[in-house]
């Protein structure tokens, strides 16, 4: 159980509807029944990039900037006397992933052969920025990883969960279809970690812009608070 499903088990258990069983079939749909009626599926609610007819979440992306960043800048040496330099990415989608592991380490063994004292910010693809800053603190290795800013988060929060719920919803659609006449009653319950203090107002719009296509509830849960939820 990951930890969207656990929290989706603090929120079915709190309803008290009924005993709330875990993968009842297995791994098939759905992730949950309750009181032996209710299939639950689960899935997170993230921001997605969309291209063409596939999409992937935002922070699969970032994940792997920072698994690169964590397991290949120690390997640059230790900072001298503690003297090293902060290494940020600023980048946004599409990314050739590809390019920038061949491009990016030539760019960091460059600036680490020929320094220059104030850094350096160079674009390592058309979507994918280097910046390389002094460090004023004493650090453990010659490149320090400082973070990074992924340009595609953020937008406006009630579009963003209309835009990715939809798709969320359509995904799980398709998955529960052969499943779809084995219980009575089918809910999507999604921990929401795109906008989970919408004021009414927002809530509105959401729901004026979702399709449910076909389920009996689709229920945003707060990532902190799995009582407190958003019923569409």
């Amino acid at each position: 159980m990951d930890g969207s499903e656990r929290l989706v088990e603090r929120y079915l258990r709190s309803l008290a509807l009924g005993p709330v069983l875990y993968e009842p079939q297995g791994n098939v749909p759905p992730d949950f029944l309750v009181d032996g009626r209710i299939a639950v599926e689960v899935r997170r609610l993230n921001q997605n990039h969309v291209r063409g007819d596939s999409y992937e979440g935002l922070e699969q992306g970032a994940a792997a900037v920072v698994r690169w960043a964590e397991s290949k800048l120690p390997g640059f040496g230790p900072a001298l006397d503690g003297a090293g330099w902060w290494v940020s990415f600023d980048f946004w989608r599409p990314m050739d992933w590809a390019l920038i592991k061949r491009e990016l380490p030539k760019a960091l063994r460059a600036f680490q052969t020929t320094p220059s004292p104030r850094g350096v910010t160079r674009m390592i693809t058309r979507t994918f920025e280097l910046e390389i800053a002094p460090a004023t603190i004493p650090v453990t290795h010659h490149y320090m990883f400082g973070g990074y800013s992924d340009r595609d988060l953020g937008g406006f929060v009630a579009a963003e969960i209309i835009r990715n719920l939809n798709l969320c919803i359509a995904e799980k659609a398709a998955k529960i279809a052969p499943f779809r006449d084995r219980h009575p009653e089918w809910w999507l319950v999604l921990p929401d970690h795109i906008g989970p203090d919408l004021n009414t107002e927002e809530r509105d719009r959401v729901r004026a812009h979702i399709d449910r296509r076909g389920w009996d509830r689709v229920i945003l849960l707060h990532p902190r608070d799995p009582t407190s939820s958003f019923v569409i």
